[in-house]
This record gives C-alpha cells, sequence and structure tokens, in this order.
C-alpha cells in the first residue's frame, strides 16, 4: 500500500486527514494492490456503533482505502435500513432498483447481478449523470456453494499506467465511453471518461463493460482511435483481472462491505442456485458521499 500518488503524497493530522479525505484528495488516500492486513481488517458491529468516535475512525478507514468491512450485524431483511440508522447515516439513496435491493438469483434476471454465472469487477450504474459513490453490500444469506466476493483498487491500477503506460492514461481520461441501459422499461444513457479527475486529483472511475454501449462507441470514433483506447483498456483489464491484486472472501450472514463505488471495482465468482432450503441473498444499498462527509467532519466542526 502507498499513499495517493497523485496528489504530494503528505500525510496530515486529525482533523485536517478527515477533511482531505471528504475531499477524496489523492494525498490523504492510500492506494492498495494486494490484500493487506490494513485494507482486509474486520470492523466489529458493537465496537464501531458504541462510540462517535469508533464510527468516525471507521468511516476514515472506508475513505482511506474504499473498503470497509463491518462484522457481526443484525441481517434480519429489515437490518440495513437500521445499521444505516443507529450509524446514522441517511437518507439511502434511491435508483432504479429501489432504496434497499434483495440481490439473490432470479432464473429470469433483469441484471446481471442477478443470475448466478462469474461477474467481472465492474463500477455500478456508470449510466447515470452520478454514478452512485457509497456502495454498501450486507450479507443476509450465503450457503450455497461458490460466490465469493471480490474487490479491486482501481486508483492503484490508474496510480500504474500513468507510470508505466502515460499515452494509454491519457486516453482512459479523456476519452468518452457511452454507457447505455434499457431493461424493462427503463432507458440511461451518458458518455463519460473512465478516469475522471477533479484537479491534480484522481476523483472517480467508471469501468462495466456489460453496460458499455458498443454501437454509439463505433459511431462517435474513427476506427484507429478505437483501436488505440481498447489497447489502454485491455491493459487496465489486464490489471484488473490479476488476483493477486484482489481483496477476495466469501461473506458471511452479518457482513457488511462499504465500497467506494466511484474507486473499488466489484465481483463475484459464480455459484450453484440449489439445493432447496439454501441461499445466496445480499441486500445492496447506496448512500450519497457528501452525507458521508457530513458524518465524519461535523463534530470535527464542532471541536474547533
Amino acid at each position: 500500500t502507498e499513499v495517493g500518488a497523485y496528489g504530494n503524497g503528505s500525510q496530515a493530522q486529525l482533523p485536517s486527514l478527515h477533511y482531505d479525505l471528504s475531499l477524496r484528495r489523492n494525498k490523504s488516500q492510500i492506494f492498495w494492490d494486494r490484500p493487506t492486513s490494513d485494507v482486509t481488517r474486520n470492523w466489529k458491529w458493537d465496537e464501531v456503533v458504541a462510540s462517535d468516535d469508533m464510527t468516525r475512525a471507521f468511516i476514515a478507514h472506508y475513505m482511506q482505502y474504499g473498503l470497509a468491512f463491518l462484522v457481526g450485524t443484525p441481517f434480519t431483511l429489515n437490518s440495513t435500513e437500521e445499521i444505516l440508522s443507529r450509524l446514522d447515516l441517511h437518507p439511502i439513496w434511491d435508483n432504479i432498483f429501489g432504496r434497499i435491493s434483495s440481490v439473490k438469483y432470479q432464473s429470469d434476471p433483469m441484471n446481471q447481478a442477478f443470475n448466478s454465472q462469474y461477474l467481472e469487477l465492474h463500477t455500478d450504474m456508470p449510466y447515470y449523470t452520478q454514478t452512485p459513490s457509497v456502495y454498501l453490500f450486507h450479507c443476509i444469506a450465503n450457503d450455497l456453494e461458490g460466490g465469493k466476493s471480490f474487490w479491486g483498487d482501481t486508483f492503484s491500477a490508474a496510480r500504474h499506467i500513468r507510470s508505466a503506460e502515460p499515452e494509454m492514461h491519457d486516453l482512459l481520461s479523456t476519452v468518452l465511453i457511452p454507457f447505455r441501459q434499457y431493461r424493462q422499461g427503463w432507458y440511461m444513457a451518458g458518455k463519460y471518461p473512465t478516469f475522471e479527475f477533479l484537479g491534480p486529483d484522481l476523483y472517480r472511475t467508471r469501468v462495466c463493460g456489460f453496460v458499455a454501449d458498443n454501437h454509439a462507441f463505433a459511431r462517435d470514433y474513427d476506427a484507429a482511435l478505437r483501436a488505440d483506447w481498447w489497447e489502454a483498456y485491455h491493459y487496465l483489464r489486464q490489471l484488473m483481472n490479476d488476483t493477486s491484486r484482489h481483496v477476495s472472501r466469501k461473506l458471511e450472514p452479518g457482513e457488511m462491505v462499504f465500497i467506494d463505488n466511484w474507486r473499488v471495482q466489484h465481483g463475484r465468482e459464480a455459484f450453484s442456485p440449489g439445493p432447496l432450503g439454501k441461499s445466496r441473498v445480499m441486500q445492496a444499498s447506496y448512500i450519497e458521499w457528501t452525507h458521508l462527509q457530513n458524518r465524519l467532519l461535523r463534530v470535527d466542526e464542532a471541536e474547533r
């Protein structure tokens, strides 16, 4: 792991560190390309919810690594909302799948998340004008064979590409990729670069091949540029598909993963839909980054 290299690489003290993390300044983030003990740390629900300081420490860890594991939470079908309420994280971000969606096997799914096949690393809902930022993945049941979850840090891969192949980095930062979603009465579309910057900082990434609009891409760009972009994208995918860079675990009931959807891609290994009486049920929800920022900073401000 290494402090984010798109900024100046300095570390600040609290509460300045909290402020920089909340603004997504790379100098305060820690990029990772291996599943270190810091990245995979388990935060115990009873401890995190016991004090405001522990809640804020958990949020700061999440903002720094883009990934955080909360374990020992309640895990009934109504628990996700209860957990967020106890942490004072709200409102839940509504979207085409609902405020809280149950991700479980469907024989005729409207989306790849609801089948049992392998799901490559991706960003959720890149076709939204503002892709959801804070992604919460809560395990309710997981006793089917297979179905291990895995995550990879796109910021770390982007840093590598900028150093090793700067021309590829430029293509991934400037070429606008069209996305669209048009299932069951919905039609949403947008065009965005793979890497998005805010000033000097890598701010947001969008990677999701199964909702990319390849027809629009061929219409909008000439063959030479498309070939160059695909080469750069393939290089990114090679890095992201390297399993040595992944955090990987089969989630257990009561584990909730906080994922920075703008930074950390998530995926899933294939699983068996049967037998009867067993299931894989996850609850997915999102909250706005700014509301997480509020939860982290408001006490810092009061302490000044």
